[in-house]
Parts: structure tokens; C-alpha cells; sequence
């Protein structure tokens, strides 16, 4: 058991008097000990004689079976029970239910005290246990290091002598000195959180235990890991460290695996490696104090210069075009239609009425905003042109001001900015752990449920070695203090990335232990510290210069600004396009032309040819028929 703070009360004879004063003296206790605490369990068995009357929120569980007890307490843990008060007949049952019940619980309350009275010095209870249940440890220097185990603060209440409990402190700070015991530390390489390298024996700040390495120490820092050199440099304790393979999960059919399995088997009393505030690993984890605000997010391809050819084309969006060219052959279809019924209504010759490339080049004219013929003999033909000449001069200066706009304005393909643009082109993102979708998995928005289709688990080498394609989003850390987490990467293939504009998410990041680990106050209240007086905002710093580099961070910063290229001026690739379109109409003309010559030239010599072949044809299909069968004859 993580040794909770106990006390030990030995009550030498079960007589009323003695009861009393027991009860005055726990009374007592209670009221100097207990009284910060939200709720007392006192555990009992039903022949207990033993009460207390203090005036503080009290749940009462008297064991009667022991699978119905852990059910009971788990249910008094839940409801605020925050320290115990325990018999000596229902000390086996509590202490056998205390880790279990703890574990399953909601609530994670933090020093937790046990009071526990025995009836006699020689209690067959401490000599079941060796008198090793409720102990300390006294630990020397030496080689090797020296441990003796020591039964806590104990009040003899025998003979009605009772000490002056108001010298002794009976649930002092375990941790103002904690004389080297271990601090067993979970963590894997994650810059610049948790940088862990090996140190010549007795040059390191800690020891290996998994993977036990006895031949070397081990150099632990980082962000996050200062905190256990500091807390184990103020409170006297030894460093031990865990590398895990992996981050891993707990999951709900008990499955514990990677660094948040280690401190749900045990293995280890907290981990640190960037851990969020993930709801599936508070279901079996405490968190520690919050120590910093990460952003997710991704550095994504620097969008390129569109091809100069595009540059005519670039006016309109391509829904606008489409409503440009459904506005152009209705137009020309009104035209054609107009100039039929006009013919007819004024009984015009066959000279004026328009052809269909006459209604095409009217409207071209009239999108050009150049001059065209407009019959005005009908009205309906005064308004059919009034209106496409008002809507040609609106589109063809609409054309012209965006086209000014384009030319002088380097224009970009369009980029990834937002979450919705991550998803909407189902571009693939990619980080070290899966454990970056543990914050959005139980996201019910389309964005996010499409994020969980895209994201792929890449290592570090392979991110590193593709990260000049294109086709791939790649997951960096805003730290709180402004700095950015990344993977290890080339800065040229950095330089052709920027961040995204806006966070996927942001979170909490903790420290993650058993929900019994009894140093998480002591720890928290060092966590929050620091904090105040801005000393995490310090190492921050420190870390990105010690394992990342400035450089990066100043490429990733300005990875948004595209330089002082707002305005340029006009060149000769900005009319590439409009040279590209007359090079086309040119070819094309020339190519319809050469066909039409042909035709002229060679269309009388085929009519004539085919001419002659239908009437061939048909002679000698008329004579076959004329000519007599053999039956006939």
C-alpha cells in the first residue's frame, strides 16, 4: 500500500471508564487532524464498543461481509470520505479493501489520513503483520543503502496516563525529508519536455530501473522532468527512471500498456511526456497540477505562385465563370431568337436576320464593352439590348478590376489555414503517437470525425525523412509561453512549411500517477509554485535553446508572413497568359481556315464523286431488278 499518514492508538483494557477517555482523546485527534477534511469514515465491526462525538461530517460502516464492505466504502470514498478512523477487528477488511475501493473511486482526494486504534500492545493484528503495516522507513547512505522499517507514531493509552499530544505532531510531513527514498519517474524522449541520456555512475541525476542500465546513470531534464530534480532536491528523495516504448493507454477492460499502463500497474508513481488532460485516462489515473497549456496543431506546405498563364483566368472564381457563361449563351440565344421574330414581324429580307456567330460576336462585344448594331424598331429589342449592354459593362469591369488586382498581387494556390481546411481536402496528418486523438475521439463535429479518418502514425525518422511532401500536415505543440514543439527535422524542408492559423485543439498538460500516490500534494503545491513566479516560463526557454534550436523556432514563427512581395510590378510574364490566348486563337483560326479552303476547293469534286457513285448505284440496282428470274422463264 502507498502508505497513507496513519496513527496508531493502543487501548489496553475495554472498560467504560476507558472507553471515555478513548473517545475524549480521539475526539481530540480528530478535531487537530481531521477537521480540513470534507467527510471521516469510521470503519467498525457490529462488537465494537468504540464512539466518537466529534462535531464533524461523519459516514459510519460496521463490516458484516467483506465483498459488501469494498461495495460500501468505495460508495463513502465517492460521497468525500477523506480519512478513516479504524478498528482493530475491521483493520484486515479496510486495509485488504483500501487500494482497490481507491482505484475504482471518482474521487481523488490527496493526503489521506488513518486512525487506527488496537485493544492491546500485543494485538495479534501486529503480530499477523510483522508490525510492518503501518510503517516508515529510515533510510541511511552507505553501500549498500541502509533501510529500517519503523512503526509509526503510536499513543499508549494505558493506565489512563495519556502523553501531551499537543507536542507531538502525529501526521507530520513525510515529505519535508524524505531520506532517498525513490521517486520511480515514467517518461519517453519527447523534446523539449523529457531528455533523458547516459552519465558515466554517479555523474547523473537518477537511476535506471526500466530498463535497469547498472553499469551507467542516467542524466534526466527538460521541461517537464526539472520538476522531479527539483521536488527530489527539496525533499531529499532518489530519482528513478522509466523509458517507456511507447505512450500506450489504460483501457476500460484492463488493459495497461505504454507509459500511462505504468503508473495504473505500479510501475511506476508519476509519468511526464507532454500528457494531456484526456477524459479515458482520468478514468484510471490522477492528474497532477496543471504545469502548461499546449496547442495542437500542424505545419502544413507553403501554398506556391499560380502559373502567370493562369493570370487571365484568375478574375472569377470558377462558380462565377460558370454563371458568366450561362449569362453569355442565354444572351446569345435572345439575340438570335429577337433578330428571327424582328425579320418576321417587319417582314425584313433574309440579309437582317442574324446568324449564330452573329449573336456570339454581340455579346462578345457587349462583355468587351465595345460597340455593337442595336435594332431599335421594337421596343422589346430596345430593352433585350439595354439590358445586355448593362450587364456586358458590369461583367467586363467587374473582369478588368479583378484582372488589375491579379497582376500586381502575387497570387498563391489556396493553403490550409483552418481546421475545416484540414478536413474539407482530407489532407493526411501525421504526429509520433496515436495519443494526439485521444483529445477529439469522442468529438461529435464533422471536422474533427474526419480528422479521426486522416490522422497516421508516423516515427520521428520517417516524419523527418518526408517532410518535403506536400500531400502531408504535420502535428507541432504551441507551447503556453510561445514557443513551438516539433519533430526533428531538416530546416530546409521547415522553411517550405507554415503553421496553420488556428489551434485543432488546445489542453492541459499534467502529470499523470495512481490515485493513491501520496506525494501528489506536495508535488502539486511545488507545480503551482513555479508557476507563479514564472520560473516554467523560464524553463520553456531554456529547453528550446538547450534541445531545439532558435533558428527553428524563428522560421516556424514567421512561417505565416510571405515577405514584402504585397505589390509588384508589371512583367512580361503577367501578360503570359493574354500571349498564350492569342497564340491559341491564332493556331486554331489557322487550322479552322485551312480546313475551310480544303473544303472549298475539294467539297465540288466530292459532291460530283459521290454524284456519280449514288447514280451508279441505282442504275444497276434498277436493272437488277428488271432482269428476268430462271423459274420466270
Amino acid at each position: 500500500m502507498e502508505n497513507p499518514t496513519h496513527s496508531l492508538l493502543h487501548q489496553s483494557i475495554i472498560a467504560s471508564d476507558d472507553i471515555a477517555g478513548l473517545n475524549s482523546l480521539v475526539n481530540y485527534l480528530v478535531m487537530t487532524y481531521f477537521a480540513h477534511y470534507f467527510g471521516i469514515c469510521l470503519i467498525r465491526v457490529r462488537n465494537d464498543s468504540f464512539y466518537h462525538t466529534a462535531p464533524l461530517p461523519t459516514i459510519v460502516l460496521v463490516i458484516q461481509d467483506n465483498n459488501d464492505f469494498e461495495k460500501a466504502l468505495g460508495v463513502a470514498v465517492d460521497m468525500g470520505c477523506q480519512s478513516f478512523i479504524v478498528t482493530e477487528h475491521a483493520a484486515g477488511a479496510f486495509f485488504d479493501a483500501f487500494l482497490p475501493v481507491h482505484e475504482a473511486a471518482l474521487q481523488r482526494s490527496m493526503e489521506k489520513r488513518v486512525l487506527m486504534l488496537l485493544e492491546s500492545s500485543d494485538s495479534p493484528f501486529l503480530s499477523t503483520i510483522s508490525q510492518l503495516l503501518l510503517y516508515t522507513l529510515d533510510i541511511s547512505d552507505g553501500n549498500p543503502v541502509t533501510i529500517s522499517p519503523r512503526v509509526i507514531d503510536v499513543i499508549d493509552t494505558r493506565n489512563d496516563s495519556f502523553p501531551n499530544t499537543k507536542s507531538v505532531n502525529h501526521f507530520p510531513d513525510k515529505f519535508a525529508n524524505m531520506n532517498k527514498r525513490r521517486l520511480r519517474l515514467g517518461t519517453v524522449p519527447y523534446l523539449p519536455n523529457a531528455f533523458i541520456e547516459d552519465k558515466p555512475l554517479g555523474e547523473g541525476n537518477a537511476r535506471y530501473i526500466l530498463p535497469a542500465k547498472p553499469n551507467v546513470s542516467a542524466m534526466i531534464s527538460g521541461t517537464e522532468l526539472w520538476l522531479v530534480v527539483l521536488f527530489c532536491e527539496i525533499a531529499n528523495c532518489t530519482t528513478e527512471i522509466m523509458i517507456a516504448s511507447e505512450w500506450g493507454n489504460v483501457l476500460d477492460n484492463g488493459t495497461k500498456f505504454g507509459l500511462l499502463g505504468a503508473p495504473a500497474k505500479r510501475e511506476v508513481d508519476i509519468t511526464l511526456a507532454g500528457l494531456y488532460t484526456w477524459y479515458s485516462s482520468f478514468q484510471h489515473l490522477a492528474f497532477s497540477a496543471v504545469h502548461s497549456r499546449s496547442g495542437c496543431t500542424c505545419i502544413v506546405a507553403k501554398p506556391r505562385i499560380i502559373a502567370n498563364w493562369r493570370t487571365p483566368f484568375l478574375s472569377f472564381t470558377g462558380s462565377l465563370w460558370g454563371a458568366v457563361l450561362a449569362a453569355f449563351v442565354a444572351g446569345a440565344f435572345a439575340v438570335l431568337v429577337m433578330s428571327r421574330s424582328r425579320q418576321r414581324i417587319l417582314q425584313l429580307g433574309e440579309a437582317t436576320r442574324y446568324t449564330f456567330s452573329d449573336s456570339v460576336l454581340i455579346m462578345i462585344g457587349f462583355f468587351m464593352e465595345q460597340g455593337v448594331p442595336m435594332p431599335n424598331e421594337l421596343i422589346a429589342s430596345c430593352l433585350l439590348f439595354a439590358t445586355l449592354m448593362f450587364a456586358g459593362f458590369m461583367i467586363g469591369s467587374s473582369y478588368n478590376g479583378g484582372l488589375a488586382s491579379t497582376m500586381i498581387v502575387p497570387q498563391y494556390e489556396k493553403s490550409i489555414n483552418t481546421v475545416h481546411d484540414l478536413a474539407e481536402t482530407r489532407t493526411t496528418w501525421v504526429g509520433v503517437t496515436v495519443n494526439w486523438l485521444f483529445s477529439i475521439q469522442l468529438a461529435y463535429q464533422p471536422d474533427m470525425l474526419t480528422l479521426l479518418t486522416t490522422f497516421r502514425e508516423w516515427e520521428e525518422g520517417e516524419i523527418s525523412r518526408r517532410a518535403h511532401e506536400r500531400t502531408v500536415a504535420i502535428i507541432v505543440e504551441r507551447m503556453e509561453y510561445g514557443h513551438v514543439a516539433h519533430p526533428q527535422m531538416e530546416l530546409d524542408a521547415m522553411k517550405g512549411r507554415k503553421m496553420m492559423a488556428e489551434d485543432i485543439y488546445w489542453e492541459s498538460v499534467v502529470g499523470m500517477c495512481s490515485k493513491t500516490w501520496p506525494a501528489r500534494a506536495r508535488f502539486d503545491r511545488l507545480v503551482l509554485d513555479l508557476k507563479a513566479f514564472g520560473i516554467l516560463a523560464h524553463w520553456e526557454l531554456i529547453g528550446v535553446a538547450r534541445y531545439l534550436s532558435f533558428k527553428s523556432q524563428q522560421i516556424l514563427r514567421y512561417s505565416r508572413e510571405t515577405g514584402g512581395d504585397e505589390f509588384t510590378p508589371l512583367r512580361m510574364a503577367n501578360i503570359t497568359g493574354a500571349l498564350l490566348i492569342l497564340l491559341a486563337g491564332l493556331s486554331l483560326s489557322l487550322v479552322v481556315f485551312v480546313a475551310e479552303l480544303g473544303w472549298y476547293w475539294c467539297g465540288p469534286r466530292i459532291k460530283r464523286c459521290v454524284a456519280d457513285c449514288l447514280t451508279k448505284c441505282s442504275m444497276r440496282f434498277a436493272r437488277n431488278r428488271a432482269r428476268p428470274t430462271g423459274r420466270e422463264v
